[in-house]
């Protein structure tokens, strides 16, 4: 009897005793409950049961282990299937609380003061203008969306809005800087594709040789660094309007005619941006013109390279350059260093910025000069130059290049608002109407923009 008491107590006291771990109590009190309610089962041990050994201790280790181990994967089943359905609930969350619609904008008061110093009675224009942009997304569910983009102009110096009749592009009254629709498209992915179809803006980097909207479709694809960034790679084509044939000699149809004879122009447009550090980009741009209505298969190819990097924590340089195959002013390039960033969320955040600079006019794939740089024969506001200057012909002005300086600032008073200040200046290349290069004449150009600007 005093054998029998003894094997039954020992059992569980050695069961609980070797298991080491909390998770393997629930099982040895199993077992202690089991014999408890089976008052018999210490004599059923002792007789189908041979006598406790170091080996049948360390099976039933095993055994306890073994079910601790299951326990935790059931666990780990348990955490993933809750992490699954919470992932669900928010993504029902943000459906049942964001709207399907978004509309947002900003809104411009601009001065522009030119000055063409060929003569001293030459007057150039002086601007001031009142913008709104607005812009509206529509979710057509979580792959798919229409974006639009609204712009709206109002000139304060002559009074003059943006619809003021239907006479036509160039004629008195007509909508010349209407622009209703400016982008009309659609988003979305195709497989690891992101793409737009419809009338958007394409830029290439940094701006430099194409910053014009186009009627087309683009598809970009974004490959993982290891520097936390992409590396993206993307394809435009479509019809756009260009100005880039004015004054090339190799344009048959029209030399002097801003269109070149016709404004169907078909765009293909090849992007890269790689990160190849931290900090540091490499991009690259390939763009060809082709007209389409006429007969004589003109077309123009650009290629632009070039790079931005961050020197330390605040200074960003960049830089690039750009080639055209056409005969005649066929290279620019620009280099930029930055002090700080201005952000419309951050208030009292700014940057400083100097930016050197030639500019040629048949790099660029869509305007005679990019970065606001006018011409008195081909700019935005060249109606504005020739009223301030009755009597005096204009095409005797007209530039091919330009070289200088841009000095400029961006603050941030309040938040969603930013002051916007530059002056550029240096010195404009005259046409030879013969040969459309530069005739060797360089004469004084500057130009000073004041902006602010409000976002909602």
């Amino acid at each position: 009897m005093k054998k029998k008491l003894l094997m039954g107590g020992l059992l569980p006291a050695l069961v609980m005793s070797t298991c080491g771990v909390a998770g393997a109590q629930p099982a040895a009190m199993d077992t202690l409950t089991a014999m408890e309610q089976n008052p018999d089962a210490g004599s059923q041990i002792k007789t189908s049961t041979e006598p406790v050994t170091q080996e049948s201790l360390q099976e039933m280790r095993r055994q306890l282990e073994e079910q601790l181990k299951q326990a935790q994967e059931l666990q780990n089943r348990l955490n993933a299937q809750l992490g699954s359905l919470e992932k669900r609930m928010k993504k029902v969350e943000k459906r049942s609380w964001e709207p399907p619609v978004e509309i947002h904008g900003y809104t411009r008061l601009r001065w522009d003061k030119q000055n063409f110093d060929h003569f001293s009675n030459y007057k150039a224009a002086d601007e001031k203008t009142i913008w709104l942009n607005l812009f509206t997304k529509y979710r057509i569910n979580d792959t798919w969306s229409i974006h639009s983009e609204h712009e709206f102009l109002n000139n304060l110096s002559t009074n003059h809005g943006a619809y003021e009749g239907d006479g036509g592009y160039d004629k008195p009254g007509g909508k010349k800087y209407s622009r209703p629709v400016l982008q009309l498209y659609t988003e979305g992915r195709i497989g690891g594709l992101n793409v737009k179809l419809g009338r958007y803006y394409l830029q290439s980097p940094y701006k430099f040789t194409f910053d014009e909207k186009i009627d087309g479709w683009q598809a970009s694809y974004g490959i993982p660094t290891k520097w936390g960034r992409k590396a993206n790679f993307t394809v435009n084509a479509g019809k756009t309007y260009s100005k880039n044939m004015y004054g090339d000699t190799e344009n048959k149809a029209n030399t002097w005619d801003s269109s070149g004879g016709s404004t169907d122009m078909r765009v293909l447009s090849l992007i890269s941006e790689i990160p190849v550090a931290k900090n540091t980009n490499l991009t690259s741009h390939f763009g060809r013109m082709s007209r389409q209505g006429l007969d004589d298969n003109w077309q123009r190819k650009t290629w632009s390279f070039g790079f931005d990097t961050k020197l330390n924590r605040d200074l960003k340089l960049t830089a690039a350059i750009a080639k055209s195959d056409s005969k005649t002013l066929n290279k620019s390039h620009f280099i930029q260093l930055q002090y700080k960033e201005a952000r419309p969320d951050i208030p009292g955040s700014f940057d400083i910025y100097v930016k050197k600079y030639l500019q040629r006019g048949h790099t660029g794939m869509t305007n005679w000069f990019n970065d606001d740089i006018a011409c008195v024969t081909d700019g935005d506001f060249v109606d504005d130059v020739n009223a301030n200057n009755p009597g005096d012909n204009a095409w005797e002005h007209r530039y091919g290049e330009f070289n200088g300086l841009r000095v400029g600032a961006d603050f941030v008073p309040v938040r969603n608002t930013k002051l916007l200040l530059h002056y550029t200046f240096g010195k404009m290349g005259l046409f030879d109407p013969g040969t459309g290069l530069t005739n060797g004449k360089r004469d004084d150009y500057s130009f000073f923009r004041a902006q602010w600007e409000m976002y909602f």
